[in-house]
């Protein structure tokens, strides 16, 4: 019997290199820049994590939040 792991055996993320952020969680690196990240700030392409700039970099992508300037806060009026 074979030990060899075959292609769909191996863990879905066996290929992305994890690291502890300064807060203490576990999380892939950017692809690009090698960056710390959460999985909540990370941005997938494909198999792989990047930052948030190196995704809007390669993808084009840009938020969708308009900042609307207001003289006075919501909850003052």
């Amino acid at each position: 019997m074979s030990h060899a792991l075959l292609e769909e055996d191996k863990m879905p993320h066996e290929h992305i290199e994890l690291a502890q952020t300064p807060n203490g969680e576990i999380g892939p690196r950017c692809k690009t820049c090698g960056t710390r990240l959460t999985f909540g700030e990370a941005m997938v392409i494909d198999k792989h994590y990047f930052c948030w700039g190196h995704y809007v970099e390669i993808t084009g992508a840009d938020t969708a939040t308009v900042e609307i300037q207001r003289k006075t806060r919501f909850w003052k009026e």
